[in-house]
């Protein structure tokens, strides 16, 4: 059986449950933010999908929390996610059409390769809007806001999951 990315400890309360399930992908999402900020392709993609899971967790657990509380964690967490999203999904098309160049008539290529190179630009747009909220992330307190969402600081649960 696959173990859950959510780290819920079995016999969890609903309230609990959320407070493991968001920690722990909060955790996720900060661990990969200054390999991401650096442009280490698998940071981004590791925070991608932590923040992924991560709204899907807030989603689910959103009865667990006060609103107000919880709308200011899950707005920030959206942010980071769409940005995440645009250059991770420009770096996938990019070495797409690197790997399939070849397949392709010079014609076609021609045709690529302006693709490719107009993608790359929109990459770059993407990429400091991605720094931005990432900078936002750290100086907004971000792990403050969800280690008070959630009850307990981050590193305590970082520590008991590593560990």
């Amino acid at each position: 059986m696959a173990k859950s990315p959510y780290k819920i400890p079995h016999g969890s309360s609903f309230h609990e449950a959320a407070d493991h399930a968001i920690r722990a992908q909060a955790i996720e999402l900060l661990k990969n933010l200054s390999g991401t900020a650096e442009g280490d392709v698998e940071a981004l993609h590791d925070m991608r999908v932590a923040s992924r899971r991560l709204r899907a967790a807030m989603s689910v657990f959103a009865p667990a929390y006060d609103a107000k509380q919880f709308r200011a964690v899950e707005k920030q967490v959206a942010e980071v996610t769409d940005a995440l999203g645009n250059v991770r999904d420009a770096d996938v098309l990019l070495e797409y059409l690197e790997k399939t160049a070849e397949q392709f008539s010079e014609a076609d290529r021609v045709g690529i390769d302006a693709l490719a190179d107009s993608r790359r630009a929109d990459r770059e747009v993407d990429r400091k809007v991605l720094l931005r909220d990432l900078a936002k992330l750290e100086k907004s307190g971000f792990a403050d806001a969800v280690a008070d969402l959630t009850g307990g600081p981050l590193e305590a649960e970082e520590e008991e999951t590593n560990g």
